[in-house]
């Protein structure tokens, strides 16, 4: 079985046999930028793909491309699972001021200040002493359920769906916007 973790960085997915990332990690098996098409594999190539909180990473323009270019190299019944943070939870908690209840993990509470610890997942990276200056690190897009539901239906995928994230405990299982969707 061929499963591919694209835009892998540090952490892959452990069932991953390609892991695919702009930079050299440790564990990466293919350097390469996503916005560079093709990608370097044959159509209809993978049985599994995975685009973990990577998408909003990538420009409004290239972000459809990329899920075109997925879509061609992932075998007809494959499937396709994305996770980003989604917006309109976020803006949620910011418009509700429930930030502190809702967001009841560590990772989602690095800051004493819930408007920090919004900007920080809302805009990733940019807000990072290091991070910043990586290449690819800072969020310049966003998604909520409805817009990735209709990009991941422009560029060929069926079957599509909102999946709860166990990684996280409720409430702050809805920060994570995760999707499974085939060919």
């Amino acid at each position: 079985m061929i499963i591919i973790d694209i835009g892998s960085g540090p952490h892959p997915k452990p069932d991953a046999t390609i892991r695919m990332d702009l930079h050299q990690w440790a564990g990466v098996t293919h350097v390469h930028n996503l916005t560079h098409y093709p990608y370097p594999f044959e159509n209809n190539f993978a049985d599994k793909i995975y685009l973990g909180d990577v998408i909003e990473h990538l420009t409004k323009f290239d972000a459809p491309l990329v899920l075109k270019e997925i879509n061609r190299i992932l075998k007809p019944g494959g499937i396709f699972e994305i996770s980003c943070p989604d917006v309109l939870w976020i803006m949620e908690r910011i418009v509700k001021r429930d930030w502190n209840e809702k967001a009841n993990v560590d990772w989602l509470r690095q800051h004493e200040n819930p408007w920090d610890n919004a900007m920080d997942y809302l805009f990733g990276g940019w807000r990072h002493p290091e991070e910043h200056k990586i290449p690819g690190m800072g969020h310049i897009n966003g998604f909520c359920e409805v817009i990735l539901h209709k990009h991941l239906s422009e560029a060929g995928f069926i079957d599509i769906k909102r999946v709860p994230d166990l990684r996280n405990p409720e409430p702050a299982r809805g920060a994570v916007l995760l999707m499974v969707a085939s060919k």
